[in-house]
């Protein structure tokens, strides 16, 4: 079989690309010269350099050496700014001098005539409303300076960087990217608007439950439109389709009102029905699903679908559906997605082994025998099934506590009254970051004081204490926002805020009140426990506040309380104040 090789630019580096049809015996010769797969370049590679060149051609007899064409030199770095595209950089040029031969003692490249911007792919996208967008490789340390300025953000579905169009920011931006001019100078003043143009609202008549968005072929509109979460595209009928309900509609009036376009609702009276809005179980059970088959091929999706046919007819969470169908489709991978009825028992401890071997986590490792056992013997029926190997042990843990004055710092310097209001009922009452976006005005109980939590972890309800400092606020804030299903709703009506958000009011929060401690959400549910049980309340009270299933799981917070950590002295301490008192009695 033939392997070849090719230069490739990944992670701020030059590698050796490895490029060969699929082939485990390979694979497994590549592993033990450390080579790594990108899933970037879908190859794998390895250190660009004379020493790692001489290892594969010891391993491999039959390398086949690609070199660039005039046309791929040209084009494998795209000109950003006003620069102009150059040669071969030195290490390509003795490439086509002597074959593959490369310099060993400068591995870095540090001679490269080529600039940042140039190996960095920089490339300027056209402007979507009021953002500059630009696109280029992924570099750690630039990446974390160009989101860590106020108006640049990232957006994961087109893997762009967005820019405010304001000068302040576009010199700090270029500055960071080493190319000068970058943007254009068309700084953002005003709402773009679009006056005259229409948006037509039409019936879905292959489904009801749905309605079709014709949206005119303007960027800045389709944007807007797709940041609705349920919105879905139909290619056959060129529209956006979304839920027939009034909520949906009423969004989307308020959504493009500034931009003054004209909503042409040709929708037949009493189209729009309330129960036409799918529920959050519902959302997330579909889009776990479209996730989970778009890792799998055509072949082996009758595997994962009797996988995840079990594990929804036993009511589990979209998250038990999402782990367990990730371990399986990660296992099936290893397995050249071959039906695993004929995957042997000691194929799949050997498979179990190698991930211990690789370093996977404990939890990782528990997720994955888990998932096997439920396919084998659920999915599969074969009870006797057994996987007689030790479990992982798991690793203990110490979660991070914050102290009160820790907790109070970080609420001080939270201006947003919604923002502030999150935080102090996600430590008050030791909530989940998925039960505060979840929690609706009908679960606070004011009259009894407690907050009713539903379908919580492992489907779970439960009573929690309503804080009374806080009472007056949600009032307030229930008077300010007006009275709707969440307390903390979204960007779009009937919409809970999501768990991102809330992670990142929690991320500023911490910056903001120059903590330097890693504290997420949860940390303040940590926190919770642990100040309860300083001030004495009973454990087992805790653990019913917490949600926890075992006491054991709670216990965990008795190695964090400072009351009793305080009260005990070392032993070295003791030895030197006795030391003292005696030099003072001589």
């Amino acid at each position: 079989m033939s392997i070849t090789l090719k230069k490739i630019w990944h992670r701020d580096a030059f590698w050796i690309g490895i490029y060969f049809p699929y082939d485990s015996g390979v694979i497994s010769k590549l592993k033990s010269l450390d080579a790594r797969y990108s899933k970037t370049h879908t190859c794998w590679y390895i250190d660009y350099n004379s020493v790692s060149y001489a290892k594969l051609k010891d391993h491999f007899a039959d390398l086949i050496i690609e070199l660039p064409s005039s046309s791929e030199i040209k084009t494998s770095y795209p000109v950003a700014g006003n620069l102009e595209s150059r040669d071969l950089p030195p290490i390509a040029k003795s490439e086509h001098q002597s074959g593959f031969e490369i310099s060993q003692n400068n591995p870095g490249h540090k001679t490269d005539p080529y600039s940042f911007a140039t190996k960095m792919r920089l490339q300027l996208l056209e402007n979507i409303g009021k953002y500059w967008v630009f696109r280029m490789h992924y570099h750690q340390t630039v990446s974390k300076e160009l989101l860590g300025l106020k108006g640049v953000f990232w957006n994961s579905n087109y893997k762009v960087y967005m820019v405010l169009r304001h000068p302040k920011l576009k010199q700090e931006v270029e500055v960071i990217l080493g190319t000068v001019p970058f943007f254009p100078e068309d700084y953002y003043s005003k709402e773009v608007t679009f006056k005259g143009e229409r948006i037509v609202i039409s019936p879905h008549p292959e489904d009801l439950a749905w309605m079709e968005v014709y949206v005119p072929a303007l960027v800045v509109l389709k944007e807007k439109i797709k940041r609705f979460s349920m919105v879905r595209y139909s290619t056959t009928k060129n529209c956006y389709l979304l839920p027939a309900a009034p909520t949906v509609y009423e969004g989307l009036l308020l959504h493009f009102e500034p931009s003054l376009v004209l909503i042409d609702s040709r929708l037949p009276k009493g189209y729009l029905k309330k129960q036409h809005l799918p529920n959050r179980k519902q959302l997330d059970l579909r889009n776990t699903k479209a996730r989970i088959f778009d890792q799998v091929p055509e072949g082996a999706q009758a595997y994962v679908s009797d996988m995840v046919d079990t594990v929804l007819a036993l009511n589990y969470s979209s998250s038990t559906l999402k782990t367990y169908c990730s371990s399986f489709i990660q296992f099936l991978r290893q397995h050249d997605f071959r039906n695993p009825s004929d995957i042997s028992q000691p194929e799949i401890k050997r498979y179990l082994g190698s991930l211990m071997e690789r370093g996977l986590s404990a939890s990782s490792g528990h997720s994955m025998v888990n998932a096997l056992l439920f396919y084998y013997q659920r999915v599969l029926c074969v009870p006797a099934f057994e996987l007689k190997l030790p479990r992982p042990k798991k690793e203990r843990k110490l979660p991070t506590v914050l102290t009160m004055d820790e907790c109070l710092r970080i609420f001080q310097v939270v201006d947003n009254p919604k923002h502030k209001l999150l935080l102090l009922i996600g430590y008050g009452a030791g909530l989940r970051v998925s039960e505060i976006v979840g929690l609706q005005w009908r679960d606070i109980l004011f009259d009894e004081h407690k907050i009713h939590i539903k379908n919580a972890k492992g489907k779970k309800d439960r009573m929690v204490m309503l804080p009374y400092s806080i009472v007056g606020s949600l009032e307030y804030y229930r008077q300010l926002y007006g009275v709707r299903q969440y307390v903390f709703e979204g960007q779009f009506a009937g919409e809970p805020y999501s768990a991102g958000s809330v992670q990142q009011v929690m991320r500023d929060a911490l910056k903001k009140a120059k903590l330097e401690k890693k504290a997420t959400v949860h940390t303040l549910r940590h926190s919770f426990a642990t100040h309860l049980l300083e001030n004495g309340t009973d454990i087992r009270y805790i653990q019913q506040f917490l949600g926890h299933s075992s006491i054991k799981t709670t216990t965990i917070y008795t190695h964090l309380t400072k009351t009793a950590f305080d009260k005990i002295v070392s032993p070295l301490d003791r030895m030197v104040d006795d030391n003292n008192k005696k030099k003072i009695r001589e």
